[in-house]
């Protein structure tokens, strides 16, 4: 094991703190539009778009977030028309939830806008930066997934 100095961490700890600050606010905070879609619920959009149907358990811990939060994510989403509900077939107890075709236009458009943000950000990279950075955060994100997973 190699052995990660303090520093190195503190470094880490903090650009991803700006990060996310601006990735949030500056880059994707106007690609929503108006109505429900919101960095809360558009995780949940991008889930059943990439996964299809799932159940509400599954989606909780993909997106790795409680139940309650996600019910109410998925409530105001199926509101808006953008996810249907349904019983489980093999335990009427458990919820379904799957996206509309309004809620898989919805994503798509989001995803254009989030995209396009991210573009002009990274206009001035090459493609191998660009790849290497895609590389370095999918890891970041998978150890994470890990580190989620063994913590609970």
């Amino acid at each position: 094991m190699t052995l990660i100095t303090p520093d190195a961490i503190g470094r880490v700890e903090r650009e991803v703190t700006v990060l996310l600050r601006r990735t949030l606010e500056a880059v994707w905070s106007s690609g929503y539009g108006e109505g429900p879609v919101d960095r809360y619920t558009y995780p949940v959009l991008a889930v059943l778009d990439a996964h299809g149907a799932l159940a509400l358990g599954e989606l909780t811990t993909r997106l790795g977030l409680s139940k309650p939060t996600v019910s109410r994510q998925v409530g105001r989403l199926g509101f808006a028309a953008l996810v249907e509900t349904w019983p489980a077939p093999h335990d009427p107890r458990a919820v379904v939830v799957s996206l509309t075709a309004q809620g898989a236009q919805e994503v798509r458009r989001v995803r254009e806008a989030r995209r396009k943000g991210l573009h002009e950000v990274l206009a001035g990279w090459s493609d191998a930066d660009t790849d290497t950075l895609a590389g370095l955060l999918t890891r970041l994100n998978v150890d994470l997934g890990r580190h989620r997973t063994d913590g609970d």
